[in-house]
């Protein structure tokens, strides 16, 4: 046999070994521990605040019959990393009654006609 033929022989048997380990490797069980979003480890520069959005949700959009509307708010933590970059966090939380209150004040601010307080004083029945 020529040299070349079994030097070629011997470099095809060194990759498909080393191919399968590299595969065997790569296929290994190991022991995977979830990693939770909501920890980063670093130095805390802001917790939890409100970013100011707001979403409502129901579970069926098309739905004729009434539903339940679940208020929904977002709010931030910003954590500083080992490397020194700002992480933000975003979560969305049930919000509180007191927060439905403040929107519909200040939707009833941007929405209902405005009224003068003499109009306001007309329409009060007078307290005899």
């Amino acid at each position: 046999m020529e040299p070349v033929f079994l030097w070629s022989v011997s470099a095809v048997a060194l990759a498909l070994v080393a191919g399968g380990s590299m595969i065997a490797y790569g296929l290994r069980r190991r022991d995977r521990t979830p990693t939770s979003l909501e920890e980063v480890d670093g130095i805390l520069k802001k917790d939890w605040t409100r970013t100011g959005r707001i979403d409502f949700r129901v579970t069926e959009l098309d739905s004729a019959s009434p539903q339940h509307l679940i208020f929904r708010v977002e709010e931030q933590k910003i954590v500083e990393n080992s490397m020194g970059d700002d992480v933000v966090q975003l979560r969305w939380r049930l919000g509180t009654i007191e927060e439905a209150k403040e929107l519909v004040v200040c939707w009833n601010q941007h929405n209902l006609p405005s009224v003068s307080p003499a109009e306001t004083a007309m329409r009060t029945p007078a307290s005899s």
